[in-house]
């Protein structure tokens, strides 16, 4: 596989991620603190093992699910 196909294929599962999960949230605002809290637990996990551009991954993820002003807008 490419770096470029790598690349893609890792944008599209962290796209994939975001929407489940928004979905989720949706369905139930109660599972947002937990959400939340997981996807801390794993940037430090992956922070910390010194794999940044995973962790990178993740902190863009969370800023887009839980940052009003990143994520999507109310109409």
């Amino acid at each position: 596989m490419t770096t470029n196909a790598l690349g893609q294929t890792k944008m599209g599962v962290e796209c994939l991620a975001l929407c489940i999960a928004s979905v989720l949230i949706e369905r139930d605002p109660s599972l947002q603190e937990r959400i939340e809290a997981k996807a801390q637990e794993i940037y430090h996990v992956l922070h910390d093992r010194g794999d940044l551009e995973a962790a990178a991954m993740i902190g863009t993820f969370g800023r887009a699910l839980f940052d009003p002003l990143f994520g999507r807008k109310q109409i």
